[in-house]
């Protein structure tokens, strides 16, 4: 099948004029005290934006929420490392500085991918809006070919998953499929959502039910998989041991396709994946959504929402500068909304059952 999908190219911000030659360099100030950025500093945004140095417009990459900019500006070799805040070093120079139009060195460019919206009229219609009522076909439509250009041009594809998946006989396959057929390249996840695929590869059961029930408390399975995988020593060891063939898990261990566990206060047990230091758990997921170029939220609110803090609305990928493409999932409206009104301007929301969507997209690469 051709895929119709042309990736949107980014277009530089053009800096020749006398406006910006006569702005002056960024700001630079040195960090005294390990984690603990100079008064004044330029906190980043999801947005493109540039720091002039040495006389030089620099683009940041992985420009994100909640970070600064660390600038080296030794002649020659002036670039920009964009940086947690706890992550900050004595002796680091960071970008200070509120005006964001040049005139302070710093320059946030909301037009680079502008050929996007521009395919698309700007008039009233009526249910603009997400909801359970929308129509999502074409939605849908988009995200199979940019999952097949993603896969054909080597991009990197992370999913962030709830438990609902892994609730569901029919949506854990689908969830496999995508991981053999190379859709999946990263997941972030819960202890749940692992467990329960793990329990139906293993013992046939979810919640200790052929045929899960909400209703019913039978977690004794559940349990034994992760006494059982905490014995092994690892998911990995678990999934070999018990010559584990079915589910996303084995499949993202034969695929090589990393999971992320992330724990939380209402873990009653966890795996010794996890990560349960949740400086760790972010800096892991952090290093996984650096090289994402499309992410997938699927009922996962609080994975959401962290995970869409934290990345950036472009990226440079296989060489070029490209808008990242994230969509979430969920039966409610507010889990969508939530995260856009978190910041996260660039995802597009689908308000419909997750279990529902997984089979959906399986079926959809099939064409």
């Amino acid at each position: 099948m051709t895929n119709k999908f042309h990736m949107a190219e980014f277009i530089p911000k053009d800096f020749d004029n006398e406006l910006f030659d006569s702005y002056p360099n960024a700001r630079l100030v040195e960090v005294k005290e390990d984690g603990i950025s100079p008064e004044g500093y330029h906190a980043l945004s999801v947005f493109p934006e540039y720091f002039k140095i040495n006389g030089k417009w620099i683009l940041a990459l992985n420009s994100r929420m909640d970070t600064v900019a660390v600038a080296h500006d030794k002649e020659g070799e002036e670039s920009l490392d964009i940086v947690e805040f706890r992550n900050l070093k004595k002796g680091d120079k960071v970008v200070v500085g509120r005006s964001e139009d040049g005139s302070e060195g710093i320059y946030i460019y909301t037009q680079g991918f502008s050929q996007i919206d521009d395919k698309e009229e700007a008039v009233f219609g009526f249910r603009e809006g997400r909801s359970r009522e929308t129509a999502f076909s074409k939605d849908y439509d988009e995200l199979y070919e940019i999952l097949r250009y993603e896969k054909e041009n080597k991009g990197f594809v992370t999913w962030v998953l709830g438990t609902a998946t892994s609730l569901d006989k029919a949506s854990d396959k689908a969830l496999e499929n995508l991981v053999n057929k190379g859709y999946i390249n990263a997941i972030f996840c819960g202890t749940a959502a692992i467990a329960y695929d793990l329990e139906l590869a293993l013992y046939g059961s979810i919640g200790g039910q052929e045929d899960y029930r909400e209703d019913l408390n039978q977690r004794q399975n559940y349990y034994e998989i992760i006494n059982g995988v905490n014995e092994a020593g690892s998911i990995k060891a678990f999934v070999e041991e018990n010559d584990i063939k079915k589910g996303f898990v084995a499949a993202a261990i034969r695929e090589n396709v990393k999971i992320v566990i992330a724990g939380t206060i209402r873990d009653r047990l966890t795996f010794p994946d996890t990560y349960n230091n949740v400086y760790e758990a972010q800096d892991a997921m952090r290093a996984i959504v650096k090289k994402s170029s499309t992410l997938i939220m699927s009922s996962a609110i609080l994975f959401t929402i962290a995970t869409g803090n934290m990345t950036p609305s472009y990226n440079m990928v296989n060489g070029k500068i490209r808008p990242i493409f994230i969509y979430t999932v969920d039966i409610q409206e507010f889990a969508v909304n939530k995260l856009a009104d978190r910041g996260t301007l660039t995802a597009k929301s689908l308000v419909t059952n997750s279990q529902d969507f997984v089979q959906n997209i399986d079926k959809g690469l099939e064409k």
